[in-house]
Order: C-alpha cells, then sequence, then structure tokens
C-alpha cells in the first residue's frame, strides 16, 4: 500500500492542539489567550504539512485512526481523545486540503468542541464524512426468517467478512481518488467470501451492505453491485476465475467517478449541461486508470468504460452503435442501476423494492438486455 504519511509526528501534532483546544473551549471562554495559542499552533503545523502535499485525510474506521490511507499507529492518549471528539460529532473523516483558511479552520475546531451545536459541514477546502444511519447487522434479521438454521449461519458469516472489509473499501477508493496504485489483495478475501455465499444458496438481496450513509455511499456500492453482478453471473455458469475477475470487475466499475468533484456527483438540483457531460467522462477516466494497473483482467476495463452504454446503443461513452457491451458489462448496468435507486443519497431518497423492478422491467429492450433483466429479477425473489 502506497504511503503519503512521510512526517507522521506533524500530523500528531495537529490532532495533539486541536485536543488541547478543544478540551479549553469546553472550560473557558473561546476567546482565552491559551486556546488562541492551540489554534494557531495547530493550524501551523497543518500549513507545514502542505508544504510537501495538496491534501490530508484523517479516518476512523471502527476504532482505529487511518491518516492518508496508513493506520496510525501507536497513537496513545491524545490519539484516543481525538477519536472520542470526532465520535461525539458522527464524523468518520475529515479531509483538510492545501487552501484551508485559518477561519475555516477555527470555526471547525469551535464545532467540535459544541457537539450539539450547529451542524458542522463541509466546504471547498474541508470535507467531512459524517454517520447519519448504521445498521447493526450482527444477529439475524426479520427477512432472514425464512432461511434455515444453517443457512443462516453462513449469512451471518458471510456478513461479519464483508463488514470487516468495508473499511479497506474505504482506503482503496481513497487511493483511486488520488489516481494511486492499488492492491487489488485488499478485496480478495471479499470476493471469495461472496462465492462462498452463492454456493450456499443465500439470496444475495439478505448479502448487501446495509451501512448507507450519505457518505458511505460511494464504498458501498461498490461492494453491493459486486454481490449483485457476481450473484447474475454465478447462476448463468460462470465458475472459479472467471466468476473471480467478474468480481474485480464489479468492485471497480465506478473508478472513474471519484476523479469528478463533489460538488458535481452530489448536487442537489438540476445538473447543467456541463456539468452532466463532466459527470459523463467518469466511464473513459475509469477504464483510463484501470488501463494503468498491473495484474488487472482488461475485463474490469471493459467494465468501467461500458457500463452506462444501453442496451439499444445509447448512454456514453459515445461509441459506435455497433459496439456491442460485454456481457459483464450488461449485468453491472443492472446491479448498478438497481442499488442506486435503492440507496438514500444527497439528492434523492430510495426507491422501494417494487418500484425499482417495475422500471427494470419497463427498461427491458432498450436500457437492459431483457434476458439478463429477467434472471435477475428472479434471482431476487429466490429465498
Amino acid at each position: 500500500m502506497i504511503s503519503d504519511l512521510k512526517n507522521p509526528e506533524q500530523i500528531e501534532k495537529v490532532i495533539s492542539n486541536i485536543n488541547a483546544a478543544v478540551t479549553n473551549m469546553r472550560l473557558y471562554s473561546t476567546k482565552h489567550p491559551k486556546i488562541n495559542r492551540y489554534l494557531e499552533d495547530a493550524y501551523g503545523e497543518l500549513y507545514r504539512l502542505f508544504l510537501d502535499k495538496s491534501l490530508t485525510t484523517i479516518m476512523l474506521i471502527d476504532d482505529q485512526m487511518v491518516v492518508d490511507n496508513v493506520p496510525l499507529k501507536n497513537r496513545g492518549s491524545r490519539g484516543d481523545q481525538f477519536a472520542r471528539i470526532l465520535k461525539e460529532n458522527a464524523i468518520e473523516h475529515i479531509t483538510f486540503k492545501s487552501g484551508v483558511s485559518k477561519q475555516d479552520f477555527y470555526f471547525l475546531v469551535k464545532q467540535l468542541a459544541n457537539p450539539e451545536g450547529e451542524t458542522i459541514k463541509s466546504s471547498e477546502y474541508l470535507k467531512l464524512g459524517k454517520v447519519e444511519l448504521r445498521v447493526d447487522e450482527k444477529t439475524v434479521t426479520q427477512e432472514d426468517i425464512t432461511l434455515s438454521d444453517d443457512e443462516k449461519e453462513h449469512l451471518l458469516a458471510l456478513r461479519s467478512v464483508r463488514d470487516d472489509k468495508l473499511g479497506e473499501i474505504r482506503i482503496m477508493c481513497s487511493q483511486i481518488s488520488e489516481r494511486k496504485s492499488i492492491d487489488i489483495q485488499a478485496v480478495d478475501e471479499l470476493i471469495k467470501a461472496f462465492i462462498r455465499g452463492f454456493s450456499y444458496g443465500i439470496n444475495p438481496i439478505h448479502m448487501l451492505a446495509k451501512l448507507k450513509s450519505v457518505d458511505e455511499y460511494t464504498f458501498t456500492h461498490v461492494v453491493n453491485v459486486c454481490i449483485l453482478t457476481m450473484s447474475q453471473a454465478e447462476s448463468l455458469g460462470f465458475k472459479g476465475e472467471q466468476l473471480y475477475e467478474i468480481g474485480i470487475a464489479a468492485v471497480l466499475h465506478d473508478s472513474g467517478k471519484l476523479f469528478i468533484p463533489d460538488e458535481i456527483l452530489n448536487k442537489p438540483g438540476r445538473l447543467t449541461d456541463n456539468e452532466r457531460s463532466i459527470i459523463e467522462t467518469h466511464t473513459v477516466k475509469g477504464a483510463q486508470y484501470i488501463l494503468g494497473l498491473k495484474n488487472i483482467s482488461k475485463l474490469a476495463v471493459l467494465g468501467a468504460l461500458e457500463h452506462h452504454i444501453k442496451y439499444d446503443g445509447t448512454g456514453y461513452p459515445n461509441i459506435s452503435k455497433k459496439w456491442k457491451p460485454n456481457i459483464v458489462s450488461q449485468m453491472i448496468a443492472i446491479a448498478d442501476v438497481f442499488d442506486a435507486m435503492r440507496s438514500r443519497r444527497v439528492y434523492k431518497d430510495a426507491k422501494p423494492v417494487s418500484l425499482i423492478v417495475k422500471i427494470l422491467t419497463q427498461e427491458k429492450g432498450t436500457s437492459f438486455n431483457p434476458l439478463l433483466v429477467d434472471n435477475f429479477l428472479k434471482l431476487l425473489n429466490e429465498k
């Protein structure tokens, strides 16, 4: 795994001074001179950090502090205190970008000191990942009631592997967004676990990740598209290495979206023609990125390039009408749309499954391969 964390002492000093500022703000007036000194020192260390890089990200994955994709080892009491501050504010990650103003930085720290105050919002140079919803799936849910005891045992084991790997998927997405090379072995165990799940006859609906906060969408969507695509492929007779490669292609299908600005991807209002054109570049950008990776099947390149080309030849990128998308790309397209519509987003609510089924059915023969849609819906209706 490639690291940009060249000077962990600097980020540790930033964290230490934020801790001190927050502690003192909760004891004294925010105008206390001691608080200002801590703020000045924290901002100064952050500024020095930006002499070597353009951004830095602090993530909290369960109880593990991760800085720029690298676990912060031996974080001690300072790291534990900062983790508590983030949890109190329901924050999972903070990205500081070069150019963040002292005023914005100070305001952030003041808000961290008052979890019950005004909601902390992202800005151009400060990106915050907020926790909005968590679903505990350590037990069997009502929708699992039809499963046998053996199937329930396998399902819980599968969910445990899936949830354990969500943090690695998150880090992988962060690396892709920074155009770094990735180690696909990070998802190796996850894909093999899904293959085992199919062999037990578990309906893919039971396997889907449900950690659906707004900021978790990117990597839970990756996992869910992988599950749904592999499930359909397995039902069509793909096995072994072929099924594994299909899983890799599904995981990487939306890589190009990680190169699109968040303000466009998550825009709540109507997109302009220019903004829509920018989003539509993600298929080519993703394919180009994957082409530069080592030991990745060309199937993944096709999945990234083709998953928005419709069955009737429309969609994007604009390729010759004679171009026929790979069958795996066609399966990814169905899984992609299904999970996107069932997920709550910044700019829209989730759709009920009954409506999604209706939309997929109506789009057979135009947007989607009709035989694949029928097979997909059949899979979802199984036990």
